[in-house]
């Protein structure tokens, strides 16, 4: 059959939402598994509940209750379906073997049913054994038995349970064709998605205090976006993440929910906080917290598991790698408003603002802002004549003269590979958040890091230089960009709106 096309109210998710469709109306013959993860407010059971509907499918959203009342709701989301009472179950072997036998029985147009269950972990905390109940039920009906089609997808916001289901010797291990992972939008869609494509700044702000996470836009309010000016962003601030009556105030209790091992939140918080102040490394961390490095081994595996926190490494050099927080409002929260709670919570937002807008430039803004660029870099460069972009990322370059220069974006060419000394760098670039222009000097110390490099023994003789700009450039700047030296990436370029020059870049 043709695939049904995406719903208009599905915004962006094409891939996605292909991918899905391919394995809901694949006919191959038997149960097939698939496993849908990622953070709450990331639109899974949005999407998931789209599918459904589109394919005719069972959708059963489980909560957090009992095991016979999880039955229940099982069962009457089946008759729902269905269009029929099913009874009730004793148990989840009778209930998936009930199920399989129903929905395989009543489709006659030759798309296989489907059957959803959302928040999956809810399920396993109260019925550890649901997944060797699924296992059993793949081994009698899998694509080798012969049976009729059916297809069940398994989607879940904790991403520490979700992922070690097709884990190791677990029951699912070998079980599911696809394992999908839904995560926020990139930043031009999430522009796009909050209405302010048009205005590179305003989404910027966005992006750097609530990421790419699409639940966000509904529960901020209306209108979605900030005001005009630094008095509309801040009235914006005011009516959610610095409102104490707001759902957005206490995100991060809610994120760290998500994970059912983490019941000392004061550790995990002391973490956040720690590393969105700076901290990079385990040794770092343990001073800040107040804990030996060793210790806090178990704390930081399961933050890195839950997708709390990355670990980004070196592109060009073996070293530790730097930890860094993996969501923006968490960061926003830890420097911006943790420090100043009581503030908050007596309505004095303003003062509190005041005090924390040096620290939001430099620490939330300036950091975001280089994050975007290297998305830039790898995602869009080619809109700039960068063409031969492979893996993007960070470096620090030896320098006696200066004690050394990080990098803020490096990228290799696309048969070369990360910390590899026969890699051929081609593009170094830097990113500056800041109102200041920039000018030539930051065009110098770009090529004063490629002599070091070559000095080292990399291939970067020919590589691009990049600067990317939140501030109109200086003249210099804007004519070296114009002769080719410098790729030249301000607001307009970052979010695909009018670029500073007519013309695209020359390459080398």
């Amino acid at each position: 059959m043709l695939a049904p096309s995406k719903p208009t109210a599905v915004f962006d998710r094409t891939h996605e939402w292909a991918e899905l469709v391919r394995f809901c109306i694949d006919p191959a013959p038997g149960l097939r598994i698939g496993v849908v993860r990622g953070r709450r407010r990331h639109g899974k059971s949005f999407l998931l509940e789209h599918l459904c509907r589109t394919v005719d499918g069972v959708y059963t959203l489980a909560l957090q209750q009992s095991r016979a009342m999880a039955l229940d709701r099982f069962s009457d989301s089946l008759a729902q379906g269905l269009g029929f009472r099913v009874g009730r179950f004793t148990s989840w072997v009778e209930a998936m073997d009930a199920a399989a036998d129903l929905l395989t029985s009543r489709r006659a147009d030759g798309v296989p049913p489907l059957l959803v269950l959302d928040e999956f972990p809810y399920l396993v905390a109260h019925s550890p054994e649901l997944p060797s109940v699924l296992q059993a039920l793949y081994d009698q009906r899998g694509p080798s038995s012969g049976k009729p089609p059916l297809r069940i997808i398994l989607c879940g916001s904790s991403i520490s349970t979700m992922s070690t289901l097709l884990a190791g010797d677990q029951a699912l291990r070998g079980r599911a064709v696809i394992d999908m992972r839904i995560g926020p939008f990139g930043f031009r869609d999430a522009a796009e998605y909050w209405g302010v494509a048009d205005a590179p700044g305003t989404a910027l702000l966005i992006d750097a205090v609530l990421g790419g996470a699409p639940g966000y836009r509904d529960v901020v309010g209306d209108p979605p976006e900030p005001g005009s000016g630094e008095d509309g962003f801040y009235d914006w601030l005011a009516r959610s993440v610095f409102n104490p009556s707001h759902i957005l105030f206490t995100e991060p209790e809610y994120l760290l929910a998500e994970d059912p091992r983490i019941s000392d939140r004061a550790t995990y918080h002391a973490i956040w906080e720690a590393v969105a102040s700076g901290a990079a490394t385990p040794t770092q961390i343990g001073g800040l917290v107040g804990m030996d490095a060793k210790a806090l081994t178990y704390h930081l595996n399961i933050m890195k598991a839950a997708a709390f926190i990355r670990y980004d490494q070196d592109l060009l050099l073996q070293r530790k790698p730097v930890i860094t927080v993996a969501d923006p409002i968490v960061r926003f929260h830890d420097l911006i408003v943790r420090p100043n709670l009581v503030d908050f919570e007596m309505r004095e937002g303003r003062a509190a603002w005041e005090r924390s807008r040096e620290t939001f430039s430099s620490k939330v803004l300036g950091p975001h802002f280089e994050d975007l660029a290297r998305q830039w870099t790898l995602r869009y460069g080619r809109e700039l004549g960068l063409d031969d972009i492979g893996q993007v990322g960070t470096t620090t370059v030896a320098c006696r003269e200066h004690r050394g220069h990080e990098v803020d974006v490096v990228a290799l060419s696309r048969a070369s590979r990360a910390r590899d000394k026969r890699a051929r760098v081609t593009l170094l670039g830097e990113a500056k958040a800041t109102n200041k222009p920039r000018t030539c000097t930051d065009l110098a110390r770009l090529e004063h890091i490629r002599d070091l490099l070559c000095a080292q023994g990399w291939d970067a003789e020919n590589c691009m230089f990049a600067l990317y700009v939140r501030s109109e450039p200086a003249p210099d700047l804007v004519a070296a960009a114009k002769d080719g030296r410098v790729v030249l990436v301000g607001m307009a370029e970052l979010y695909g709106v009018a670029p500073y020059l007519s013309s695209p870049h020359p390459t080398r």
